[in-house]
């Protein structure tokens, strides 16, 4: 009886009391897997690009170093085919020269890993392989010896101590995991999984990660727990106190509802009579209001209607100043009148007089301008006629002086002859 109720304790995850609940455990549980797959592709490339530079203490030695470097570049050649050669070699090269730092830095090393790769089944083979090959040693403190497997496990428990709601559940989740490989493994001796078991029973933050993780680890190594395991789950003392514990909580938790519910009541109540205050006050306010607006605007409307009846006297007095000076206006502008308009009868015919005066100057204008055009048209044939003449003018002095040209050839001509007659003659004569 006591192993059912310990059993439906951690692998249904109280499914005794509620059946939903782990439906909801488990669906919460495959959605922190399912949403830590995007984290999970990351490759060993990261873990060589991130070990490439190590850091190092101050009183870190040469030689421990090159181990480190060594071990760690053949971690990234660790695989099922090259299992067996790449374990002898990194054995190998921590025996050459063991110590606390490089031990530590390998549990390290091989635990993100096993976190970040996918094979977190490779590196559960490869830590008890090392459980069995890497010999106890001294601390740094040199107080006690310890080993290789008390310091994964311490890793494993610190890491599941350091989970919380808001960190990353994948993390959790590949711990778990590793330990019930390593807890599946036929080479773990029963002091080995002692260890496993009591890691997996201590308290961890928040109290439901237990659950989580017993749920996990069970649901992992499946036909173990019906053999080996459920001895040792009996023979606990841990599962009994776990069990303990877990009940208070259930009871504290279910007071806490209760109280919570009972407060949320009293809560909700007080919000209603605040609600029911608040609508009345509202209202008192938006009838003071309304009621101080309507006095304000009587108000308001009597000192306008006492203005405006001020304003309106003020109009009168005005108006009747301004008739009064209007009337006198009128008598002066009838004078005026009078008077503008015998200057308007002596202009209008001054006007008619000057408009017959202009009468005239347009008909003696107009005389005028048609003289002056015959004048033009006459001046006009006169100096055709005066071209014409001037050229018959240079038409006959050109004829004269050709005329003249002529005869004076002539006359030379006839000299020339008399002058040869002459000759003729005197020739003659002689």
């Amino acid at each position: 009886d006591k192993f059912k109720r310990l059993g439906g304790l951690f692998i249904f995850s109280r499914s005794a009391q509620n059946q939903s609940e782990e439906e909801e455990d488990r669906r919460r549980v495959a959605s922190c897997s399912c949403s830590c797959m995007d984290s999970l592709h990351l490759s060993r490339l990261n873990l060589i690009h991130m070990n490439a530079q190590p850091s190092y203490g101050g009183r870190v030695s040469s030689e421990e170093k090159r181990v480190l470097d060594n071990s760690k570049s053949l971690l990234n050649w660790l695989t099922q085919r090259n299992f067996d050669k790449i374990k002898n070699e990194i054995v190998q090269t921590i025996r050459s020269s063991p110590s606390a730092f490089v031990i530590k830095s390998l549990v390290c090393s091989i635990f993100d890993m096993a976190m970040v790769d996918n094979a977190y089944v490779l590196f559960a083979r490869l830590c008890v392989e090392l459980f069995h090959e890497l010999p106890p040693f001294r601390s740094d403190d040199s107080s006690h010896i310890t080993s290789f497997e008390r310091l994964f496990l311490c890793k494993c428990r610190l890491e599941l101590e350091k989970s919380s709601p808001n960190t990353e559940c994948w993390r959790f989740i590949k711990t778990v995991r590793l330990l019930a490989e390593i807890f599946k493994n036929r080479m773990v001796n029963e002091t080995s999984r002692q260890s496993i078991v009591q890691v997996l029973m201590k308290p961890i933050s928040p109290p439901e990660r237990n659950t989580d993780a017993m749920n996990c680890f069970l649901s992992s190594i499946v036909k173990l727990s019906d053999q080996s395991f459920k001895q040792q789950l009996m023979q606990s003392s841990w599962a009994e106190e776990l069990e303990n514990r877990y009940n208070e909580e259930v009871k504290i938790r279910k007071e806490a509802e209760d109280a919570l519910a009972r407060e949320k009541e009293e809560v909700e109540l007080m919000k209603r009579l605040l609600e029911s205050y608040k609508e009345e006050q509202g209202q008192l306010q938006s009838q003071t209001h309304a009621l101080e607006k309507k006095h304000q605007e009587v108000l308001r409307l009597r000192k306008e209607t006492e203005y405006g009846l001020a304003v309106e006297r003020e109009r009168v007095e005005k108006v009747k100043l301004q008739l009064e000076t209007l009337e006198n206006e009128n008598e002066k502008l009838r004078f005026k009148a009078e008077e503008f308009e015998s200057m308007h009868n002596v202009e209008l015919s001054l006007r008619k007089e000057t408009e017959t005066a202009l009468c005239e100057e347009r008909k003696e204008l107009e005389e005028t301008k048609r003289l002056l055009e015959t004048c033009k048209t006459e001046e006009e044939n006169l100096n055709s006629q005066v071209r014409t003449w001037q050229d018959k003018h240079d038409q006959e002095s050109s004829l004269r002086k050709e005329t003249e040209d002529a005869h004076s050839r002539g006359i030379q001509e006839l000299e020339i002859v008399k002058g040869i007659l002459e000759s003729y003659e005197r020739e003659a004569d002689a």
